[in-house]
């Protein structure tokens, strides 16, 4: 298959939307780009179409898939909607990297294999301008995981796409990379307190004081055999080499290292130039320091693919304090550590 590369950084040509549209319903698998990470879209009231992202990605078929959609009148007659903690959720945080695990109203109106069979859908509505002009325009349903390789890191980047999914799928388009960097925040709406599956740039204290402490709590279970939201069961964001978090001082690992001679990295920040001058081993720097999260998280997955480029065997990392706002980023650090 000869993978179609189309660029729409400055190209709004309403005929490039059309086309998309029709190879959406001619069931091809287009890759996008969003906010959080780019995803592998298709359209999710086919169960063909559908399928298929499974295939491309090698994705367990019991993994749901999230629904990204452009406005809310495409997803009310589907989805649970009508209850006012949702509501408030809605009205403060879509667009945006929020994804909501919402009771099914008509199951016909979806593919079975994008909920995994279950009687939940996960939807979100993302405010990455290309993909908010790719939905409005084809008028559709995308259903949209992460467009790489089932347990490798989340693509950020283009070429992260085109990497892992270069003549494995028909289209991808080439947008600027994600702002943010992790998977959007997933909140099961369907139990009380409601429960943050998958924790991302939307913290519990961000919403908690939209609805009140102990209306919302953090996931307790980590290997749930039927997943309602992604990244809960299976291996994820692992890189070839192993990633190893220490519980160090910097100084202490310093000495360790320079005793090894196979080939590793360290990821660290940049506040520790100064010790890292003359290391014989490669320095990736995640952000400045341990409070620039934002920076850390749009890094993170950037990084680990560039080991895995240059073949790194092991990938050293200190291990941090968590907090309510790196609590996403240390999830995703402790998964692929433990390569889970």
């Amino acid at each position: 298959m000869k993978t179609e590369i189309i660029d729409l950084r400055n190209n709004s040509d309403e005929e490039i939307f059309k086309k998309l549209q029709e190879y959406y319903l001619d069931n091809k698998l287009i890759a996008i780009p969003t906010e959080t990470v780019y995803g592998l879209s298709a359209d999710a009231s086919s169960e063909d179409a559908v399928k298929k992202i499974y295939l491309a990605k090698g994705r367990p078929s019991d993994n749901p898939l999230i629904v990204h959609f452009y406005k809310i009148s495409q997803v009310s007659p589907i989805v649970e909607i009508d209850n006012a903690y949702v509501k408030k959720l809605i009205d403060n945080f879509w667009p945006g990297p929020m994804t909501l695990i919402l009771a099914l109203k008509n199951k016909n109106l979806i593919s079975k294999s994008v909920r995994a069979g279950l009687d939940t859908l996960a939807i979100r509505m993302p405010n990455d301008n290309i993909a908010r002009k790719i939905l409005k325009h084809t008028k559709l349903l995308l259903a949209a995981p992460s467009a790489n390789i089932s347990g490798k890191p989340s693509p950020t980047k283009f070429e992260h796409v085109y990497n892992d999914l270069n003549n494995k799928i028909d289209v991808i388009i080439k947008g600027n990379d994600s702002h943010i960097g992790l998977e959007s925040t997933v909140i099961d709406c369907t139990k009380f307190p409601f429960v943050v599956a998958r924790p991302g740039s939307i913290t519990l204290k961000d919403i908690e004081k939209l609805l009140g402490e102990g209306n919302i709590v953090y996931n307790k279970e980590n290997n749930m055999e039927k997943p309602a939201s992604p990244g809960m069961k299976y291996r994820h964001y692992s890189t070839n080499g192993d990633l190893i978090i220490v519980d160090e001082k910097l100084e202490n690992i310093l000495e360790k290292l320079r005793l090894k001679n196979n080939k590793f990295a360290l990821i660290t920040y940049k506040k520790y130039k100064n010790l890292l001058k003359d290391t014989p081993f490669k320095v990736k720097y995640l952000a400045e320091d341990e409070e620039n999260i934002e920076e850390a998280n749009k890094n993170l997955y950037n990084i680990l693919r560039e080991c895995d480029i240059e073949n790194i065997e092991e990938i050293y990392i200190l291990k941090l304090k968590e907090t309510d706002k790196n609590k996403a980023l240390l999830n995703r650090i402790n998964k692929a550590s433990s390569k889970k």
